[in-house]
């Protein structure tokens, strides 16, 4: 289960949510499709009830737009087609702009192929992968997304200073009466934007999730914030790490390793890499059996005896999905932190406040 940690939150219907952020992204510059496809994806990400990746950040966005560290106006291109491959120039537009451009075009070349491998170079931040390889379940693909991190903010296995990425991927599959199952993460004990959660709301975090600048497991997230995120696994998550940024940026020459900048602190272009696959089932298997099949696999993990004290076995994705759900049918309870973050960005900005509820 995931640990947010906020003690006071608004509840805002999701369109009401969609709207505000659309405006203020309209009012750094971008168009009002492009703000309108950067406020959906992060208000999926809230609405699933991953925060990390959700309205928190906004604030982040319009700094580096104002900064001129991302074009609000660029848009990508096409650079090399051949079969089923193809590589993307971001142009340093905004990261879901480009993601969203770049995983549409492997769903066509799946179409066409069955399977498709699209990579993109100069883009930024792109929020939750998994809103990108959920776009390929509709189409009766499995769908896959990767990108590399937001900065080298781990040591390899074995090191002391920051040498790894924290590198996002996630994999969707369909199924028939049960949800997708959707792994999205990265390869750390918990993503930085958790950490960044708990220092926004002066609160601990557990002591396996990060070490200070010495090296040393603190349940602090501001000395965190200096220090190193864990791997998770040792080695394993370190290795895992390695491979996925360099299929994430080395195909594209994005930036990795030495030239990898920091989203939070680098207010300069970027040049971030992500790799996108879509597999069409339907030139191997039925997709109706294919999803018969998955249910059958789903049910028979779900129906695994429980160990003490657990209520529920959850597949990956299934816990979002229920949070997705629910949040858009009774409104996302959004941490008061970010709305009063977001509020302030609008009164600087000119952008009207909607009227939103009482504090629960």
């Amino acid at each position: 289960m995931a640990h947010y940690f906020f003690n006071q939150t608004v509840n805002i219907a999701p369109k009401t949510l969609q709207d505000w952020v659309t405006q203020v992204f309209e009012a750094v510059g971008m168009s009002a499709e492009d703000a309108a496809l950067t406020a959906h994806t992060l208000v999926v990400a809230d609405a699933r009830g991953v925060h990390s990746h959700g309205c928190l950040r906004v604030g982040l966005y319009v700094k580096r737009i104002e900064r001129q560290a991302v074009d609000p106006r660029a848009k990508p291109e096409v650079l090399r087609e051949r079969g089923a491959l193809a590589l993307i120039d971001g142009h340093n537009a905004a990261g879901q702009v480009v993601s969203h451009f770049a995983m549409q075009k492997a769903i066509d070349l799946a179409e066409r192929s069955g399977v498709s491998f699209v990579t993109a170079r100069g883009s930024n931040h792109n929020g939750a992968a998994a809103f990108y390889s959920m776009m390929a379940l509709p189409r009766n693909m499995v769908g896959f997304s990767s990108s590399i991190g937001g900065g080298n903010l781990m040591p390899v296995y074995g090191g002391a200073e920051r040498r790894i990425g924290n590198n996002p991927f996630s994999f969707a599959f369909p199924a028939l009466k049960h949800d997708a199952v959707v792994l999205d993460m990265a390869q750390s004990v918990v993503a930085k934007g958790k950490i960044m959660m708990a220092s926004k709301t002066n609160s601990p975090i557990p002591l396996d999730w990060a070490l200070d600048a010495e090296g040393v497991p603190t349940t602090d997230p501001a000395a965190a914030t200096q220090g190193f995120l864990r791997t998770m696994g040792d080695y394993k998550g370190s290795g895992l790490s390695v491979v996925i940024g360099m299929l994430s940026s080395m195909i594209s020459s994005a930036a990795i390793g030495p030239t990898l900048k920091d989203v939070y602190e680098d207010f300069e272009p970027l040049n971030k890499g992500h790799s996108f696959c879509a597999i069409r089932l339907d030139f191997l298997v039925d997709p109706e059996e294919f999803k018969r099949n998955m249910d059958v696999q789903i049910e028979f993990i779900k129906q695994s005896k429980k160990a003490s004290g657990v209520e529920e076995i959850f597949l990956p994705g299934e816990m979002e999905a229920r949070n997705y759900r629910r949040q858009m049918r009774d409104g996302i309870d959004m941490p008061s932190e970010v709305i009063e973050e977001i509020t302030q960005l609008s009164q600087r900005l000119g952008v009207a406040v909607p009227q939103l509820a009482e504090l629960n």
